[in-house]
C-alpha cells in the first residue's frame, strides 16, 4: 500500500512534519511509560552493575563506531558529521521490547535488557535534543556541547525527581492517573522549559512507581502494543524502493557497524567475568535484537529539517528490519530449542 501511494502520487493529506510530531508527542510518551512500568526495580537494584557497565560501554562504542564509520563510508558533503552522530545516537538508544517477549521466564536476562534500555535511552534522548537543535557542528563546539548536554541532563534529572514527590501520592491514590501525568510532564518539559520531555517522562514514571508490579496496567500495555503496531505500519508506508536501490549500502554498513560495536563487549562480558546469567541466557544475550518500538518512534520523529534526514532514516531502517526479520526469528528459534 505504501508503494502504491508513492507510485501513483495519491494525496493522503498527511504531511511529514505532522506525522513526526504526532509520533513524538502522542505515541512515544505511551511507549516510554510502558517501558518504565515493565522493569522490575527489585531485581534492578541487585543487578545494576551488570546493567550499567556493559550498557555504557556498548552505548559509547556504538556512538563512536557508527558515527565515524558512516561518516567515513558515506563521505560526501551532503552527510556531515552531525548527521552521522544523530544516526549513531538513534542506534545507540536500546529498546528491547521485541526481545523481552522471548525471554519472559529468564528474569535476570530480562532485567539486563530492560535496564540497558532505560539507562541508555536517557542519555540518547538528551543528546538528540542537543544535536537536532544545533543544526551543525560548526555552530556547536565541543565545550559548548558538553555544557549544554550536562545542563539538560541535570535539569531533567532534577525536574523528574521534584515532580515525583507530587506525582507519587496521586498515582498511589489513583493508578489510572499514571498516563495523563506522564503526558503532562512530557509536554510541559518540552514546551514550557525546553527540556527533553521524553527523558523527563521516562524518569518520572520510573521514580514514581517504586512498588510497581511487573506487567503494569493492562490498558497501558495494550496501548503500547497498539502504538508499536502503528509504528510498524508507518514504517511500511515510509519505506521506498529507492531507499533499497540507492541506500542499500548505507543499510548494510549500519548493520555491520552496530554488530561490531555490541557483540564483542557482550561476548567478553559473558566469557571473561563472573556474570549472573545461566549459560543459556548468556548465549542469548548477544543474539537478541535491541532496537524496538521506542527506537523506531525516535527514527520516525526526526524533523525533516535535519541534514541528510533520508539517509539517517535509511541507516536506522536497515538495522531495525535486520533485527525484526532476521535476528529476532533466529533468537526465537534458540529460545524454543533451549
Amino acid at each position: 500500500m505504501g508503494q502504491l501511494v508513492s507510485t501513483f502520487q495519491w494525496q493522503t493529506g498527511i504531511t511529514a512534519t505532522g506525522l513526526t510530531q504526532t509520533i513524538y508527542y502522542l505515541i512515544l510518551p505511551w511507549l516510554l511509560v510502558h517501558a518504565a512500568q515493565m522493569i522490575s526495580r527489585r531485581r534492578l537494584r541487585l543487578l545494576w552493575p551488570w546493567v550499567v557497565v556493559p550498557a555504557t560501554l556498548v552505548f559509547l562504542l556504538t556512538l563512536a563506531v557508527v558515527s565515524l564509520g558512516l561518516f567515513v563510508l558515506i563521505d560526501h558533503p551532503g552527510f556531515p558529521l552531525i548527521s552521522a552522530l544523530i544516526a549513531a545516537l538513534l542506534l545507540a538508544a536500546s529498546d528491547p521490547s521485541w526481545s523481552s517477549q522471548l525471554v519472559q521466564r529468564q528474569r535476570s536476562l530480562l532485567v539486563l535488557l530492560e535496564g540497558e534500555g532505560i539507562w541508555v535511552e536517557f542519555f540518547a534522548l538528551v543528546g538528540l535534543m542537543v544535536l537536532i537543535k544545533a543544526g551543525s557542528l560548526e555552530e556547536l563546539r565541543i565545550a559548548e556541547f558538553a555544557l549544554t548536554f550536562t545542563r539538560l541532563l541535570v535539569s531533567s534529572l532534577l525536574l523528574a525527581w521534584l515532580l515525583s514527590y507530587i506525582v507519587r501520592p496521586l498515582i498511589r491514590w489513583n493508578p489510572g492517573l499514571t498516563l495523563p501525568l506522564a503526558y503532562l510532564s512530557f509536554w510541559g518539559a518540552e514546551w514550557a522549559l525546553g527540556l527533553p520531555g521524553a527523558a523527563v517522562c521516562l524518569l518520572l514514571v520510573l521514580l514514581s512507581r517504586p512498588q510497581l508490579a511487573r506487567g503494569g496496567s493492562q490498558s497501558i500495555e495494550e496501548g503500547a502494543r497498539l502504538g508499536a503496531d502503528l509504528l510498524v505500519l508507518i514504517l511500511g508506508f515510509s519505506l521506498t524502493l529507492s531507499m533499497f536501490t540507492e541506500r542499500y549500502w548505507v543499510m548494510l554498513a549500519a548493520i555491520g557497524l552496530c554488530l561490531l560495536a555490541r557483540l564483542p563487549v557482550l561476548w567478553a562480558t559473558t566469557r571473561g567475568l563472573n556474570h549472573p546469567l545461566t549459560q543459556n541466557s548468556a548465549s542469548l544475550w548477544w543474539q537478541l535484537p535491541v532496537h524496538g518500538p521506542v527506537t523506531l518512534a525516535l527514527v520516525l520523529s526526526i524533523p525533516v529539517s535535519v541534514t541528510a534526514w533520508w539517509t539517517i532514516q535509511a541507516a536506522c531502517y536497515g538495522v531495525i528490519l535486520f533485527e525484526l526479520l532476521i535476528q529476532r526469528p533466529l533468537a526465537a528459534r534458540s529460545v524454543s530449542g533451549s
